[in-house]
């Protein structure tokens, strides 16, 4: 049945996002969302789009496990005004 490939195959590709962006908190913890949008941004320049797709994935997912909002960078801001 072509749906039930389907749904197999999306159920894979969101675990391995969620592997990815657990390896990338656990070890670099927010900057982790960073990586992912360079690792993105490479496979982008390279035209790799499947590759650049699942590492946009993946850093939405490490910016809602760390809490950092896209777009608003908190980089060189006091903590008080995270």
């Amino acid at each position: 049945m072509p749906i039930l490939r389907w749904l197999s195959r999306r159920r894979a590709y969101n675990q391995l996002v969620e592997q990815e962006a657990q390896a990338l908190v656990a070890r670099n913890g927010g900057d982790g969302y960073y990586t992912a949008r360079q690792i993105a941004q490479l496979a982008k320049g390279q035209a790799d789009l499947q590759s650049a797709k699942l590492w946009w994935r993946v850093s939405r997912r490490v910016a809602a496990m760390t809490g950092i909002e896209p777009g608003k960078a908190k980089v060189g801001l006091p903590e008080s005004e995270w």
